[in-house]
């Protein structure tokens, strides 16, 4: 891809030792932020543009901290600089999950349940927060905003019985809420195979900038529910069962957590999309949404969101 940096960018690469012409734009994702590889072959390493995102690059090197510090494979840290926006990141490679053949998925899949399992048991960050109310009912907002009412007058019935649900499913979950560190995008484009690690390390993660304290479903779900990739009924029904093997959790409780937080997951997912096509002429990200809108079908059958239901039969299919 063509580049064309400004000059607070060449100002950082100059500092960091790095020649502008030595490195390759890469596609951008969902977010602002702009990703550059080192070109030479002896290097390895991404150049991070954060500029217009700068409080997330701060929570991404603070949290990438933490996550290495823990003994798992987040990116290294080489150079930064908070101000302006920049970073010098270690470089996974195109080893993404998205990116591998089908072979071995069995082996990657099991192993990146049993990172959330160790996850799930680590004190987590104080420097976090939580997943309160006002983000979970943020979130879903994206799908009344961007989809639901965009450009149309909101029905005032709809949004009272919208409001009245999401409460009544938060306040099921929320005192189990507050327990682990949830990264939040755990999804096929940010999970890496580092074949030449062991163990959980074997595991690169990457863009848990927004993480916080929550629910250890949540990341499940982004895993077992991800609209990126067709898993099977079956096979998604394996797996949680290979979480969930050997555990003193309330199995009833987590379920119910596990298809809340996947359905307002999912939802939310419908808004950002609309947002990425509508707001900033993303349109690359409506492929998935026949898969979100088949997993969210599915979803909420289950007798906890039976009202949800109720309410999507009435207003949106």
């Amino acid at each position: 891809m063509k580049i064309n940096l400004d000059e607070g960018l060449l100002k950082f690469l100059s500092i960091a030792k790095v020649s502008s012409k030595e490195i390759l734009a890469l596609q951008s994702d969902a977010s602002k932020r702009k990703y550059y590889r080192s070109t030479l072959k002896k290097n390895n390493f991404l150049i991070m543009d954060s500029s217009y995102e700068k409080n997330s690059l701060k929570s991404f090197v603070k949290i990438s901290n933490w996550l290495t510090k823990k003994g798992y494979s987040a990116p290294n840290i080489f150079h930064k600089e908070f101000s302006k926006g920049f970073c010098l990141l270690e470089d996974f490679g195109d080893t993404k999950f998205s990116n591998l053949k089908n072979n071995n998925i069995k082996e990657r899949y099991e192993l990146t349940i049993q990172l959330l399992k160790s996850l799930s048991k680590k004190k987590p960050p104080h420097f976090l927060n939580n997943y309160s109310k006002l983000i979970f009912k943020k979130e879903l907002n994206l799908f009344i905003d961007w989809y639901l009412f965009y450009n149309k007058k909101k029905n005032g019935t709809a949004i009272t019985l919208w409001n009245g649900i999401w409460d009544t499913l938060f306040s099921k979950v929320d005192n189990y809420n507050k327990k682990s560190i949830i990264l939040r995008d755990f999804h096929i484009d940010n999970l890496f195979w580092l074949k030449n690690r062991e163990g959980l390390k074997r595991i690169g993660l990457i863009d848990f900038q927004d993480a916080l304290i929550g629910h250890p479903c949540y990341d499940l779900a982004s895993l077992l529910q991800d609209v990126r990739v067709n898993i099977t009924d079956k096979e998604r029904v394996r797996l949680y069962k290979y979480y969930m093997s050997n555990s003193t959790l309330d199995q009833k409780l987590f379920e119910d957590s596990y298809f809340i937080f996947g359905t307002q997951r999912l939802i939310k997912i419908i808004g950002i999309f609309y947002r990425l096509k509508l707001l900033h002429k993303k349109n690359s990200y409506m492929k998935f949404l026949p898969r979100t809108w088949q997993l969210l079908k599915k979803n909420i059958n289950h007798p906890q969101l039976k009202d949800l239901l109720n309410w999507f039969n009435n207003y949106v299919f």
